[in-house]
């Protein structure tokens, strides 16, 4: 089974692709960590890293995709089997992204990057771009229709 998870900051992406991973038995991969290396300053990756390794996961027999839509990563799209797509408004988002915040700061949940005030706004500022982007990616999963499944808050 090959799965893709779409959604915007602190949707919940990782969230179920682990619960969908410990279902399946199926391993899991955050693309954000293909295309940042946060054991070196979390520097963004060279593109021909991001896809030798993106290629690598689209190579095997099942795996579970979470992402944030990025376009360089269409191909994911065509060759899954499901798509989920986790639908919220900015507002939530907003309110999702100072809860982890503050959970990280108090050692409550873990995180790839330290919660740092610089890191939350700039998790303010990707989720901001996401949102002026959604359009096109609801747009761009159009054509794959019949194997999305949306979730939002109500039945997450």
């Amino acid at each position: 089974m090959k799965i893709y998870i779409i959604g915007p900051p602190a949707s919940g992406k990782t969230t179920l692709a682990k619960k969908l991973s410990e279902k399946y038995n199926i391993e899991y991969f955050e693309l954000d960590l293909l295309v940042f290396d946060d054991k070196n300053n979390h520097q963004r990756n060279s593109d021909n890293d991001i896809l030798s390794d993106f290629n690598n996961i689209l190579i095997k027999d099942d795996w579970i995709i979470e992402d944030v839509g990025r376009s360089k990563f269409i191909r994911g799209l065509e060759l899954s089997d499901k798509i989920y797509y986790l639908k919220f408004s900015k507002f939530q988002i907003i309110k999702r992204i100072i809860k982890r915040w503050l959970n990280q700061r108090r050692g409550i949940e873990s995180y790839n990057y330290p919660p740092t005030y610089a890191q939350l706004f700039d998790f303010f500022k990707i989720a901001n771009s996401y949102f002026k982007k959604e359009e096109k990616k609801l747009n761009l999963i159009k054509k794959y229709e019949k194997k999305v499944i949306y979730l939002d808050s109500k039945n997450k």
